[in-house]
């Protein structure tokens, strides 16, 4: 976790206010007795809670919403709403202007659909949050720093996470094992040509690497270097039949790092060398 002895607890709501590119990550650690009376914000954010419970309520809805770790509450730009915390809370907030989501279409297509969410609240997996929380880091760490390109990095990690939330579907923080394992595989289809090994995946899923190979089996069919395997040489077929890559690009591209090793697994898969293989599928 990210609380620390040095950590600066607020009574109150932060004040928050966009820079000209119209994204803010920030943090409230909340002390014991936060209060929050109701406010409307004219930007739209989410939170995110690191740690603790929060109970989340809007104007119109009766019944206030139960937000626990892992949880991120979806609240759209003059939404009248309160936050009570209901254990000491840690929450991180990403603040966004209209105008950052209307400056392109697929922006203003994935936030769209996250305030239709029931409840306005999205449960992730283990998985999902560890790549998230990673995420606000690094944003964190480039707004507090002034350095080239900073801004650039800042929205660009905005709009992975709307990516991220777009994309992962969302599950209880609690999620049994295999649901975990459930969600570590679609992240490798999505990042197939990143760095993965047994020890990464297990760890993402929150398993023994026993386990997780057992369960991650028992769910594909197959094993993970098989399906990790596949999924790069997929793309290093498509690659080779688009003609735009050198092989020593898409063995780059597809997350390879040795050349024999490339070269010996394609053969497994396809019966030939690359540019034997290539030269036979284009005739």
């Amino acid at each position: 976790m990210w609380e620390s002895a040095f950590l600066m607890r607020v009574s109150r709501p932060i004040i928050v206010t966009l820079p000209d590119y119209g994204v803010r990550f920030a943090e409230s650690a909340h002390a014991v007795g936060f209060r929050m009376a109701e406010r409307t914000d004219p930007y739209h954010k989410l939170i995110y809670v690191l740690s603790g419970k929060v109970a989340y309520r809007e104007k119109r809805r009766v019944v206030p919403v139960e937000a626990g770790a892992g949880s991120i509450l979806i609240v759209p730009r003059g939404v009248a709403h309160t936050i009570t915390d209901q254990a000491t809370s840690i929450l991180l907030l990403l603040c966004l202007s209209s105008d950052f989501l209307n400056r392109e279409p697929e922006l203003a297509r994935l936030w769209l659909p996250l305030t239709r969410v029931v409840d306005r609240q999205l449960g992730l997996s283990r998985p999902g949050r560890q790549r998230l929380e990673g995420m606000w880091r690094q944003a964190m760490v480039e707004a507090q720093h002034v350095r080239l390109g900073g801004g650039i990095t800042v929205r660009a990690m905005a709009a992975q996470t709307l990516v991220l939330l777009a994309r992962l579907p969302a599950q209880a923080g609690g999620a049994e094992a295999s649901a975990r394992v459930a969600a570590v595989r679609r992240e490798i289809e999505e990042t197939f040509y990143d760095e993965w090994d047994l020890d990464r995946a297990a760890a993402r899923a929150g398993l023994s690497r026993r386990r997780f190979t057992d369960l991650f089996r028992t769910a594909a069919g197959r094993t993970f270097w098989a399906v990790l395997n596949d999924l790069r040489l997929a793309h290093a077929a498509m690659l080779l039949q688009r003609g735009e890559h050198s092989i020593m690009g898409v063995m780059f591209s597809c997350g390879f790092n040795d050349v024999s090793h490339f070269y010996r697994m394609f053969r497994q898969r396809y019966g030939a060398a690359p540019r034997a293989w290539l030269a036979r599928a284009v005739r």
